[in-house]
């Protein structure tokens, strides 16, 4: 898919071999973290989650990406794998911490995504890799097996980057008043107060849209 899809040619060898890699290492790591994320919510909740196993598969495409033309496909299945674990991590700690994600956008994109970047610089085998330098995963030893290192100091720069400008941007909105909609919409909710129309029908609250 999205993938396979960024591959520059399939009319060259290299190319074509780099979008079979790709196509496989994202179908592997998709079904490890679906098969992953659902057997440790059975574990967890003791029932069979459909909307789990579709975050499972989010959580193993994110995980991959990063990394999906650089692994072998065994690196792909436990980066799925691990995918699985980091996503059901982030889901606890997000309602731990009583943090609003009912999509879990940040457990699936922010966490997973932060795992597949580190990730690249676990699995990335030597002969795959287009590190303008060389570096590779730091599993296959060596003197060019610092990418783990330059993939941190990437997080890093990532979190400063983006972490800035949204406060600037969050910090800005609530001095401004305009951050949070009111109490009385939070309740009940936007689908109805602002758009007119229950998403759900069997869980939303039987209330007049607000004018």
């Amino acid at each position: 898919g999205f993938n396979g899809g960024s591959t520059p040619s399939v009319f060259t060898s290299q190319y074509s071999s780099d979008l079979a890699r790709v196509c496989v290492n994202t179908t592997l790591s998709a079904a490890a973290g679906a098969l992953t994320v659902i057997l440790l919510a059975k574990v967890v909740s003791h029932v069979w989650d459909v909307a789990a196993v579709c975050n499972g598969v989010l959580a193993g495409l994110v995980g991959i990406t990063a990394s999906c033309v650089v692994v072998d496909p065994w690196a792909a299945i436990i980066i799925g794998v691990i995918s699985g674990f980091v996503y059901m991590a982030a889901v606890k700690l997000e309602a731990k911490l009583k943090i609003d994600d009912p999509l879990d956008a940040f457990p699936v994109h922010g966490a997973c995504g932060m795992w597949g970047v580190l990730a690249a610089g676990v699995f990335c085998r030597p002969e795959y890799t287009y590190n303008q330098v060389g570096s590779y995963g730091f599993i296959y030893g060596g003197d060019k097996g610092d990418l783990l290192g330059i993939q941190v100091i990437f997080l890093i720069i990532h979190f400063i980057w983006v972490g800035g400008l949204a406060s600037i941007l969050f910090i800005g909105m609530k001095r401004a008043g305009v951050l949070r909609v009111s109490a009385e919409v939070e309740e009940m909710g936007m689908d109805l107060s602002k758009h007119g129309g229950e998403a759900y029908f069997d869980l939303a609250p039987k209330s007049k849209a607000v004018a």
